[in-house]
């Protein structure tokens, strides 16, 4: 089988992850790095998600050596009861865990926006999580970042900043 019907056959996020890898490794990277990178990038993709309810997955790849980010961003429709609650109130929402830090984001089309940072213990380890927060009249929007490696999550910050900054909730 030529390798173009070999391609056909492929299934989508197997199709996928091969683009990543030619895109992420340098022109003169060897076969085997290019596999590795397309088994990460599949692994990610195939991977469920940390919370119930999320409706979309974003992947930060960098370019070489730190490991990959996904956002996770969830959407919820508040009673008229929540929407007089303080978006700090949401920071625990399905989570737990402590709170590093808490501030005010501006520059967003939400009404009000909040980047905090939480310590979260699963099973027994604890990692971080990188919680975006932004309330546009009855619609709480979330983007969560898990990690375990706080160098990863330094290099993505700007653009999951920026990612959240992009985010328009229409009614």
């Amino acid at each position: 089988m030529g390798y173009r019907n070999r391609e056909r056959l492929r299934k989508p996020d197997e199709h996928w992850a091969a683009e990543v890898a030619d895109d992420r490794a340098r022109a003169d990277a060897p076969a085997a790095v290019r596999t590795a990178i397309a088994e990460s990038a599949l692994a990610l993709v195939r991977a469920d998600s940390p919370l119930p309810g999320v409706q979309e997955r974003f992947w930060w790849l960098p370019s070489t050596g730190t490991s990959a980010v996904i956002a996770h961003l969830t959407a919820f429709e508040l009673d008229e009861s929540l929407c007089e609650q303080s978006l700090d109130s949401f920071v625990f929402l399905g989570t737990g865990g402590m709170v590093q830090n808490i501030v005010e984001v501006e520059g967003t089309s939400f009404d009000a926006a909040i980047d905090g940072v939480l310590l979260v213990t699963f099973d027994d380890s604890t990692i971080a999580l990188r919680r975006l927060l932004g309330r546009s009249a009855r619609t709480l929007v979330i983007v969560d970042v898990f990690v375990d490696d706080g160098v990863a999550l330094h290099e993505a910050e700007h653009d999951i900043s920026a990612l959240f900054a992009a985010i328009e909730v229409r009614a």
